[in-house]
Order: C-alpha cells, then structure tokens, then sequence
C-alpha cells in the first residue's frame, strides 16, 4: 500500500471505531482486525502502519470527532 492508501484505509477504520463509540459497539482492536479479515493485500507492514494510525489518532483527539477525516487533520498537525 502507498502511504496515501494508508492514510485511506486509517480514515475507514477511524469511521467504523467512532461510529461503534458512539454506539457503545465493538472495541477498536476487534474493529481493526475484522476490518482486515478480508483484505488478505495487506501485508503486516501495512497492519502496522493503518493500526498505529488509527491509536495514535484515538489518543490525540480525546473527545469522539465527528469522522475520521476530521481526526486526521489533529493527528499530522500534532505530529512533528
């Protein structure tokens, strides 16, 4: 995956664990797994990579965002 397509599939998941917050679902390690349950294309640096996204988002921004767009934004602007 390029750094683009990963920044891509974060938002996706960032979606998908803001949405179960709000819904008192699943927790983000279960979301994150399921999300690549069937995208076998992803190699485990790409895990990596999208699953570092995805926490460090979630520790920075604090209260739920309103999406995963949203959440991105705080991340690169607190990122050095």
């Amino acid at each position: 995956m390029t750094p683009a397509a990963r920044v891509q599939a974060a938002i996706e998941v960032l979606d998908l664990v803001i949405a179960a917050a709000r819904a008192q679902g699943a927790p983000a390690d279960r979301i994150i797994a399921e999300w690549f349950r069937p995208r076998r294309f992803a190699g485990s640096g790409d895990r990596r990579a999208v699953r570092d996204l995805v926490y460090a988002s979630n520790r920075r921004c604090g209260e739920v965002p309103a999406s995963g767009r949203a959440a991105m934004p705080r991340l690169a602007a607190d990122d050095p």
